[in-house]
C-alpha cells in the first residue's frame, strides 16, 4: 500500500508540474484527472471510521478508490464525446455520475468531517424539491438525471470553477510550500524573526507575529502555521512570562493572519481572481494594506501587554545574530523572491510557481543538510500531494452548491432574500454576510467557507452597488477569521493544545487580539481606497491608510486597557470611540479621533508623572 500511495502522489505532482510548464489540458480533462487521483488517495489514506486501521485500507476502501478514479477518468478519456453531445447524456453515464457524486461526499466526510457534506446535501434537496418551496426560493425543480448531469458532465458542478482552481494554482503553490519546507525555509523564517524582534518588549510574542506573517506567504493554512511556528514560539512566550492561554492566542491570531497575507492567501486569491476575471496581481494589491493593518494590530497589542506585565525581550546572547542568519540561510528566501518577481512581471501564477519550485530545488544544493536527492525529491512530491488532498476535496464538493444554485437560477433570489431581511440597508447586510461567513467557516477550510458565503451572500452586497472585488475580499476575511471564532475554532484549539491551555479561553483571547481583523473588512467597504485598487487621489488614499494605522493602535490601547498606566473604564470607552473615528473615512472624523485620543494621552501622561512624583515623595 505504501508504494501505491507514493506512486500515486508522485504521478499527481508530476502531472501538475508538466501541465503548468507545458500547457494545461482543456478544463474538463485537467479537473477530472486531478480529482481521479485525489479521490483514490483519500480512500487509501483516510479511514472510514475512527476504529478503522490507519495503515491498512479495507477491501471496501480499495473498491471506492478504484471506482472514484474510474468515474473521474471516464470523463477525462471521453471529454470530446461528452462535449460534442452538448447536454445529451447516455443512460449509463447517469449511474456513473450517481456513484461519483456519492464517492465525493464520502471522501469529503472522511477528510473534512460531517458539516460540509451535510450542508452541500441540502442544496441537492433544494434542487429536487424546488416546486414545493415557499416564497422567493421556489423554482421549477430538477429531476435526478438533470441534477446528476449538471454535477458530473458539465464544468458547472463537481468539475466546476473552484475545482479548476484546485487543479491548477492551489496544487502548485501547496507543492511549492512543500519544497520550501523540505529545504528548511521555515527554519530560516524562524531564525530571522528571532534575530530581528527577539530583543524587543515581549520578544517571543513579536517573533510569533513576524514568523507567522512570513510563513503565511507560503502556507495559507492556519493550523499548519500554528503547528510550524507555534512549536517554538509558544514555549518561548510562556518562558518569559506570558500566560499559557495568551501565548496560544497570540500564535492563533498571528497564524490566522497568514491566510490573508499575500501571495498565497489560503488559496482564495486564485479563486477570487478566476471568479471575477481580474488579474491575480490586482487581488494581491488589494490584500496588502488590510493584511498589514491586521498584523499591526496584533503587534501593538503585544507591545502594550508586555508593558503592562513588565515583560522584557530575550537577551541578545540567546538570539541568533541577524547578519549570521542572512549570511548562512538568506538564500533560502530566493525561491519566494523568484515567484514574486514573475508575478510582478505579469506572468501566469502557474508559470511563476514552476520557476519557484525549480529555484527551491537548485538552491537546496547550497548546503548538504538541505540537499534534495532523489529520495528527498520523491518525499517532497509525496508530502505536497498529501497536503493538497483536503483542500482539493473541499474545492470539489462546493461545486454542488455553485452548480445547484446556477442550475436553478436562485443565486440572485437569495440576494433578494438577504436584502429583504436587512431591508436593503448597507450596514445590516454587511453584518449578515459576516455572520454567514463565520458560521460556514466552523470547522471547515477557509477556501470552502469563502466559496459558499460568496455564492450565498455576495450577490446582495453587489446589488447594493459595492464593487465585486471589495465584496469578495470582505467575505474572504471573515471566512479566514472563522478559524479563531468560537465555538468551533480549529486554529485556536491547535494553539491551545501546544500551549496546554484552556481552548475556549485561548479562543476568546485570540478574538480580542484579532479584533482589528473583524473591523478591517468594514473599513474597506466604507473606505475602499485602502485596498489600493480604487485610488482616486494619492493624498486621499495616503491619509486613509495613515488614519487606519493610527486607529488600529488606539484600538489596541482600548482592548488591552493600558497606556502609561491602567485605563479607567471611561478612558477605555473614549479610546474605543477615538479608534472608530480614526478608522472611519473622512478628515473630519480623523480630527475628532486625534483630539479624543490626544486628551486621553495627555491625561495618562500627567497621571503617570504625578504617580511618579508621589512615589519619590
Amino acid at each position: 500500500m505504501k508504494y501505491v500511495v507514493t506512486a500515486l502522489t508522485v504521478l499527481l505532482a508530476v502531472f501538475h508540474l508538466y501541465t503548468a510548464f507545458f500547457g494545461l489540458f482543456p478544463s474538463m480533462q485537467q479537473r477530472s484527472f486531478h480529482i481521479a487521483f485525489v479521490l483514490a488517495l483519500i480512500f487509501l489514506l483516510y479511514p472510514a471510521t475512527s476504529r478503522s486501521p490507519m495503515e491498512r485500507p479495507s477491501p471496501l476502501d480499495w473498491i471506492c478508490a478504484g471506482l472514484g478514479a474510474f468515474c473521474s477518468l471516464y470523463v477525462f478519456f471521453n471529454y470530446d464525446a461528452i462535449a460534442s453531445r452538448a447536454g445529451m447524456y447516455l443512460d449509463y453515464e447517469i449511474y456513473l455520475g450517481i456513484v461519483f457524486t456519492a464517492l465525493v461526499f464520502e471522501a469529503a466526510r472522511r477528510t473534512l468531517g460531517n458539516v460540509m457534506p451535510v450542508f452541500c446535501s441540502l442544496f441537492l434537496l433544494f434542487a429536487y424539491f424546488g416546486r414545493s418551496l415557499p416564497g422567493p426560493l421556489r423554482h421549477f425543480g430538477l429531476s435526478i438525471p438533470r441534477i446528476v448531469e449538471e454535477l458530473y458532465l458539465t464544468t458547472d458542478g463537481l468539475f466546476g470553477l473552484v475545482a479548476g482552481v484546485s487543479a491548477t494554482y492551489i496544487f502548485l503553490f501547496i507543492l511549492f510550500g512543500a519544497f520550501l519546507d523540505s529545504t528548511k525555509t521555515s527554519t530560516f523564517f524562524n531564525d530571522f524573526s528571532m534575530a530581528l524582534t527577539g530583543h524587543m518588549k515581549g520578544g517571543p510574542a513579536r517573533i510569533a507575529v513576524l514568523a507567522s506573517a512570513l510563513m503565511g506567504t507560503i502556507s495559507g493554512s492556519t493550523s499548519a502555521n500554528v503547528a510550524t511556528t507555534g512549536a517554538f514560539t509558544i514555549p518561548l512566550m510562556k518562558r518569559v512570562g506570558f500566560q499559557p492561554h495568551y501565548a496560544g492566542a497570540v500564535e492563533a491570531a498571528a497564524s490566522t493572519g497568514g491566510q490573508i497575507m499575500p501571495p498565497v492567501m489560503g488559496a482564495a486569491a486564485f479563486i477570487i481572481a478566476d471568479a471575477l476575471g481580474v488579474p491575480y496581481m490586482k487581488v494581491l494589491l488589494a490584500a496588502i494594506v488590510p493584511a498589514l493593518l491586521y498584523f499591526w494590530g496584533i503587534w501593538c497589542a503585544l507591545g502594550i501587554e508586555a508593558d503592562k506585565l513588565g515583560i522584557r525581550g530575550l537577551d541578545r546572547s540567546q538570539l541568533p545574530r541577524l547578519r549570521d542568519v542572512l549570511f548562512r540561510d538568506g538564500y533560502k528566501a530566493i525561491p519566494l523572491a523568484v515567484i514574486i518577481y514573475f508575478l510582478l512581471r505579469g506572468y501566469n501564477p502557474l508559470y511563476a510557481a514552476c520557476w519557484g519550485i525549480g529555484a527551491a530545488v537548485v538552491f537546496s544544493y547550497v548546503r548538504k543538510e538541505s540537499r534534495l536527492d532523489l529520495k528527498g525529491l520523491v518525499a517532497t512530491l509525496e508530502a505536497g500531494s498529501k497536503t493538497a488532498l483536503s483542500v482539493a476535496i473541499a474545492c470539489t464538493i462546493v461545486g454542488v452548491v455553485i452548480g445547484m444554485m446556477g442550475a436553478t437560477g436562485v443565486a440572485l433570489k437569495i440576494g433578494d432574500v438577504v436584502l429583504a431581511v436587512t431591508q436593503g440597508r448597507f450596514f445590516p447586510t454587511l453584518v449578515v454576510t459576516m455572520i454567514l461567513a463565520v458560521i460556514f467557516g466552523m470547522g471547515m477550510p477557509t477556501t470552502a467557507s469563502y466559496v459558499m458565503t460568496s455564492a450565498v451572500a455576495a450577490p446582495a452586497l453587489i446589488l447594493l452597488g459595492s464593487e465585486p472585488l471589495d465584496v469578495h475580499m470582505f467575505v474572504f476575511y471573515f471566512a479566514a477569521l472563522s478559524s479563531i471564532t468560537p465555538p468551533v475554532c480549529v486554529g485556536a484549539y491547535t494553539a491551545a493544545g501546544i500551549a496546554g491551555s484552556d481552548p475556549n479561553r485561548t479562543a476568546f483571547t485570540s478574538v480580542k487580539l484579532a479584533l482589528t481583523g473583524f473591523l478591517i473588512p468594514f473599513i474597506f467597504m466604507y473606505s475602499p481606497e485602502i485596498l489600493l485598487t480604487n485610488v482616486a487621489s494619492p493624498w486621499v488614499t495616503g491619509l486613509a491608510v495613515l488614519s487606519a494605522f493610527a486607529g488600529v493602535y488606539v484600538l489596541a490601547v482600548a482592548t488591552e486597557g493600558y497606556l502609561f498606566s491602567p485605563l479607567l473604564f471611561v478612558e477605555r470607552l473614549c479610546c474605543f470611540a477615538a479608534a472608530l473615528f480614526l478608522l472611519m473615512p473622512g478628515s473630519a472624523t480623523d480630527v475628532v479621533g486625534v483630539a479624543l485620543f490626544g486628551g486621553i494621552f495627555m491625561f495618562q501622561k500627567w497621571r503617570a508623572r504625578k504617580g511618579g512624583e508621589s512615589g519619590r515623595a
